[in-house]
């Protein structure tokens, strides 16, 4: 199917480009989607999977042809596009371009500490991801100041004896290589197999125009979605930051607040209710267009909102059975459609008791999930005693160290088994 889908190697997204998520990937057809539907979308352009793979046995596309849309001395982002975002893929590189003379012009701009903690953190994302060195070498200090910059130039020119690249063109080069090989590894490969990819599942690459969350004015990053990812229930949840880019709202950074008004703190809508009103406007057209329920990636610079991905909300089982009713009670899609959405593998942990998402709890441990479904009762600690409970008609739970063949009378006995030791092939997994 993609030798038969004519489509050029460098194709920028526009609203009539051939596209095909069998060719670009489901992350670049989706942005083409969002621009159709007029979302503030930066300038994009997507590498098919064939020029990826050309990239990765050493053959460059034309490196002036994919900067051409984005203008003299641009500022870029690169993310994978996986034909199935399931799948995965190397991690996005960020602030493309800064260089020491972008340092300087930006320093005037936004002031020399936010140009700074930019070009601070694509020397450390090109360092660690794309030249591959040590990232002890590169860590980023509390103070970040043009001394602790010149320090960070320096050791990368120790490390690999050549000054950081200045040229957009062979920073953005060497940034497509690094990913694109990164795709082809034994690891990689054996990562998303176990996804359900085909060995030779292609990847796509984005290249697209930076948004800025840091500078002047209400500049930030957040992600937004519109139902709850367990129980599948309508709810706005996600968080924003001010001054910063990518999802580093999501990473429990300090100063992180809520996106819906919260008694237990600030949020985006009081903020600015006109930007929280167009990511709410957003959310309902991609649920109406795009017929799925979806997260929403964005970033707002200098109080201007722009849209830099969306993604289907991962979910639960159960949250999966009801926004697919959901959707069909809508008529967004048909009752049959509705009904395929449902993977079959999750009607086992339907069938199972669960535990209330929204219930308060005391966590002691966490541990690996071997079985689907929940359980409660007395902590037991042989295979006798979870007999004698169950003959007092007592749930309980069987707690090992690890178990043995000579457990299994105590194993069935009890509500469920937790083990300190072991994975999901372990000898109680097996059993569970």
């Amino acid at each position: 199917m993609q030798n038969e889908f004519k489509c050029e190697p460098i194709t920028v997204i526009t609203p009539t480009a051939l596209m095909s998520p069998v060719v670009h990937g489901g992350r670049a057809k989706c942005l083409q989607r969002l621009v159709r539907l007029d979302m503030p979308v930066p300038e994009t352009v997507a590498l098919s999977f064939d020029a990826v793979h050309e990239i990765a046995i050493g053959k460059m596309p034309d490196m002036a042809a994919v900067l051409v849309p984005f203008g003299d001395a641009p500022l870029l982002s690169v993310r994978p596009s996986s034909q199935d975002p399931d799948w995965g893929g190397p991690g996005a590189i960020l602030n493309i371009g800064m260089n020491n003379a972008r340092h300087a012009v930006m320093s005037t701009q936004m002031g020399e500490k936010a140009a700074t903690a930019l070009y601070l953190r694509f020397v450390r994302a090109f360092a660690v991801h794309v030249s591959r060195l040590d990232p002890d070498a590169f860590d980023i200090p509390e103070k970040e100041d043009r001394g602790t910059l010149t320090h960070m130039l320096e050791a990368y020119e120790y490390e690999t004896d050549e000054p950081f690249p200045q040229d957009v063109a062979v920073q953005l080069a060497e940034v497509l290589r690094s990913m694109a090989r990164a795709w082809d590894g034994t690891t990689a490969r054996l990562l998303r197999q176990a996804k359900g990819a085909p060995a030779d599942a292609g990847l796509g690459l984005v290249v697209q125009a930076m948004a800025l969350g840091v500078g002047q004015g209400e500049c930030g990053s957040g992600v937004i979605q519109f139902v709850d990812g367990a129980t599948g229930l309508p709810q706005i949840t996600g968080r924003y930051l001010g001054q910063s880019q990518g999802r580093a709202a999501l990473g429990g950074a300090d100063g992180a607040i809520y996106l819906t008004k919260d008694e237990r703190g600030p949020s985006l809508e009081e903020l600015r209710p006109k930007l929280f009103a167009e990511l709410v406007a957003h959310g309902a057209l991609c649920r109406k267009k795009l017929r799925e329920e979806m997260q929403i990636e964005f970033t707002i610079e200098n109080n201007t909102l722009r849209i830099l991905d969306a993604v289907r909300v991962q979910r639960a089982s159960r949250a999966s059975v009801r926004i697919a009713v959901a959707l069909a009670e809508d008529k967004i899609i048909p009752r049959e459609e509705a009904v395929m959405r449902v993977e079959p593998t999750a009607l086992s942990s339907l069938l199972h008791r669960q535990v209330d998402p929204t219930a308060k709890r005391d966590r002691i441990v966490t541990g690996i999930a071997a079985s689907p479904g929940a359980a409660s009762g007395r902590i037991v600690l042989t295979a006798s005693e979870a007999q004698a409970s169950a003959a007092r008609g007592e749930a309980c739970v069987l707690v090992r160290r690890e178990t043995t063949p000579e457990d299994i009378r105590g194993m069935h006995a009890a509500a469920a088994v937790l083990t300190m030791r072991g994975g999901v092939t372990s000898h109680a997994a097996v059993i569970g």
